[in-house]
């Protein structure tokens, strides 16, 4: 029993010595907040490339979409347009950083009355336009009715979502 007692006493000896807990911060009095995320239902605004369920490069604060579907050949281009000035729109062109390409309006894609004021334009997917959306950091849609001209774009963006998308679509285009 003897030498219970003493081991006893040694490890309370040693446990007297041993630093104490850290002291328990406590969380500050309201809610914290979480930044928003896209997925929360705020709004994106940057470049952002997506592949469901075709491949995507939009810029989500200004409502401008590219997207290349495979083995199309095309990349199809649509945006939000001003409620203040609606289509239809008669001429529009595409600006990738300094290259710019007339763009025609989907034809196939206008099915009701409304589809012809929120167009969707055909660029060709070739190596001209692919390579110009590779080079690029920033799109713009310029698009003119007899109301005047509205301008959709982005703001520069140095991901690598640009280099991204044009090569995957590229190569979903055979084009590598």
């Amino acid at each position: 029993m003897k030498p219970n007692i003493l081991a006893l006493v040694a490890i309370a000896g040693l446990s007297a010595c041993q630093p104490a807990a850290p002291p328990v911060v406590e969380a500050p009095a309201g809610p914290l907040e979480e930044p928003a995320r896209a997925e929360d239902g705020a709004e994106a605004t940057g470049w952002d490339v997506s592949v469901s369920p075709i491949l995507t490069l939009a810029f989500g604060g200004d409502g401008l979409s590219i997207g290349c579907e495979e083995a199309k050949g095309i990349m199809r281009i649509s945006f939000a347009p001003a409620w203040e000035k609606e289509g239809p729109f008669d001429k529009a062109v595409v600006h990738f950083g300094d290259k710019s390409f007339p763009v025609t309006i989907d034809a196939a894609a206008v099915k009701e009355d409304v589809d012809r004021y929120r167009p969707a334009y055909l660029l060709p997917a070739n190596a001209e336009t692919v390579t110009a959306v590779m080079m690029a950091s920033n799109a713009r849609l310029v698009v003119t009715n007899q109301d005047g001209e509205q301008e959709r774009g982005g703001a520069p963006s140095d991901t690598g979502a640009f280099d991204m998308f044009a090569t995957t679509c590229a190569q979903i285009n055979g084009l590598r």
